[in-house]
């Protein structure tokens, strides 16, 4: 999907279905690759199908699904990896060409595509949003019908309630959602259909909204570990 001269491509790896994203200029083909996980070189021959050039990772967040490949890309190409300061002094997450962000930093791809780095927490505490003219990919923060779990360390629902509200309140409700995991019935969304459809957009009370979203999960919980798992194999 693309607009104003904007390249998204989305594609799904990984055992937890996991959405990858290139989003960058469509007429000089670089893009960047957001929440590069699960294995290097299926994103390498997926930009390489598409015939255009990393310039830039950025991560929504730290938690393994979503950076566990960053270092292997580096070996193969030297560009700047952009996260959160407050996810990187949270999580100590580290990298080789790391380059720490402030909410509302931009970032240019190309000569026609601006990106917004919007503070997003709530499934961390440095998750970030990745805006565009009229789009946003959202990590782990919001997903078709539904949002990123708060119990794992770092997890807060109260700070996700007001995340939430934040994105509706902030942005036109056509703006279309591109989300971080292929958890829902579409794969992606707009701001106004999650009001209409997603559960976690109905609650008016933050009691509510904790009460549903805590519901049988364990603050402090610690991430599951890594699954094995191997990349389809080409036909």
């Amino acid at each position: 999907m693309a607009s104003h001269g904007v390249f998204i491509h989305q594609f799904e790896l990984g055992p937890w279905d996991n959405f990858l994203y290139f989003i960058g200029d469509k007429a000089s083909r670089q893009v960047a690759v957001v929440d590069p996980a699960w294995h290097a070189q299926t994103i390498l021959d997926e930009a390489a199908g598409l015939d255009v050039e990393i310039t830039h990772i950025l991560c929504t967040h730290s938690h393994f699904d979503h950076v566990n490949q960053v270092d292997a890309l580096l070996q193969s190409m030297d560009i700047p990896v952009h996260m959160l300061a407050a996810e990187i002094e949270f999580s100590g997450f580290s990298c080789e060409n790391l380059v720490h962000h402030s909410p509302g930093d931009t970032l240019r791809i190309g000569d026609h595509v601006e990106i917004t780095m919007m503070h997003t927490p709530g499934h961390t505490p440095g998750s970030t949003s990745y805006r565009l003219r009229d789009s946003i990919v959202t990590g782990d923060t919001l997903f078709v019908q539904g949002c990123g779990r708060c119990d794992f360390v770092g997890g807060d629902p109260e700070v996700m309630y007001t995340t939430l509200r934040l994105l509706i309140d902030k942005l036109p409700l056509d703006t279309v959602l591109y989300p971080g995991h292929n958890y829902g019935p579409t794969v992606t969304s707009t701001l106004d259909k999650e009001l209409d459809n997603n559960p976690y957009m109905a609650f008016p009370t933050l009691d509510g909204f904790v009460q549903h979203r805590m519901d049988g999960k364990t603050p402090g919980s610690s991430l599951p570990p890594m699954p094995e798992w191997s990349p389809p194999k080409k036909k």
